[in-house]
């Protein structure tokens, strides 16, 4: 409102002036004009706005959302709403599929999310169940590096790449794994260098096993992409580790264990794991509920920088209720008693 005045009275000023000098010589004109102009120039520029610095979360509180959950206003609403009730502060989101490298996810529900004090999240699927074939044509690179920036212009402030791996398979047994973690590393570089100017993070998705080996032959490795991203989501969900039995039957220890180890092994890029919201492979003698409080406490325990729901049909009912219960009594960003 200050600017604003300001800026009036120097129009007022400057047309009572201009009015004046109808009856005076060109000189005088110009004098007089250059003379107001300046105090309104002046003006303009020490009542500039200062700029706002966006807050990322101190420990990531979130949950997955499909393009159509996001996209549909009625839906898109009702997950607004149950998020403020259970202390959700971040939504991952599809904006695939795409067109033309477009977001499909309105630009104003983005903006409700930050409102709302949600941290939008963009996922984009990179390589469908990983790469099979390579070289990778450059108009797939190109396309998902657009998808990436407009994105951002959207109003994201994180873009989660999922699917950045090889395949898990011998399909190119070929290729040393060196030059897998050189076309990671590369493709990362060069989505940094696209998003540099929106100021947002970069994140990667990676198999659970990968805090938990060295060499795998999907390409992924903890301490390359600790170079080149910001951010690390391991999917440490338990009914994927059918290899152990410790793990598959134990939520806190698969989701403990894989947490901090990823932790231990990065130096830059926080550790954000993906957790199971979805009834597959639970153990009888467990329950949902309890399955589901395990894995947010091995999160805290693990010292990390929060966890990310997962369900692929969104349907997070008793997430949100054990969620709630859960904080009721804890702090939200360490877990610990509030009493």
């Amino acid at each position: 409102m200050k600017k604003t005045a300001i800026i009036l009275a120097g129009i007022l000023m400057l047309t009572a002036g201009v009015l004046f000098l109808t009856n005076s010589g060109i000189l005088e004109q110009k004098v007089i004009a250059d003379t107001l102009t300046e105090p309104i120039k002046a003006a303009v520029i020490t009542e500039s706005e200062p700029a706002v610095t966006y807050s990322y979360p101190q420990f990531y509180r979130g949950l997955y959302l499909a393009y159509w959950s996001a996209k549909d206003p009625v839906r898109f609403k009702k997950f607004l709403s149950d998020a403020k009730g259970a202390h959700i502060n971040t939504f991952v989101v599809d904006v695939q599929p795409s067109k033309n490298g477009e977001c499909n996810i309105p630009a104003e529900h983005v903006s409700e999310m930050i409102s709302n004090g949600i941290h939008p999240i963009a996922r984009i699927v990179c390589f469908d169940q990983g790469l099979r074939t390579f070289p990778v044509p450059e108009s797939k690179i190109n396309f998902l590096y657009t998808l990436a920036e407009n994105s951002a212009k959207a109003g994201f402030k994180e873009i989660q790449f999922d699917y950045i791996r090889f395949e898990d398979s011998s399909a190119l047994k070929k290729m040393t794994l060196e030059e897998k973690y050189t076309f990671i590393r590369s493709f990362l570089n060069g989505a940094r260098k696209h998003l540099e100017k929106y100021d947002v993070k970069i994140a990667a998705d990676i198999f659970g096993r990968i805090p938990l080996n060295d060499r795998d032959l999907i390409g992924q490795k903890m301490e390359v992409l600790d170079e080149v991203t910001d951010v690390i989501c391991p999917m440490a969900y338990p009914s994927h580790y059918t290899w152990s039995p410790k793990y598959y039957n134990d939520p806190y220890y698969a989701v403990h264990i894989t947490s901090k180890r990823a932790r231990e092994r990065t130096k830059n890029a926080k550790i954000v794991s993906w957790i199971q919201a979805f009834e597959i492979k639970i153990p009888k003698s467990m329950g949902y509920t309890k399955y589901l409080t395990e894995q947010i406490q091995a999160c805290h325990d693990a010292e990390i920088t929060g966890y990310l729901f997962w369900n692929a049909r969104q349907i997070y009912t008793e997430p949100l209720r054990v969620m709630k219960n859960y904080y009721s009594t804890r702090d939200l960003n360490t877990g610990k008693n509030l009493k």
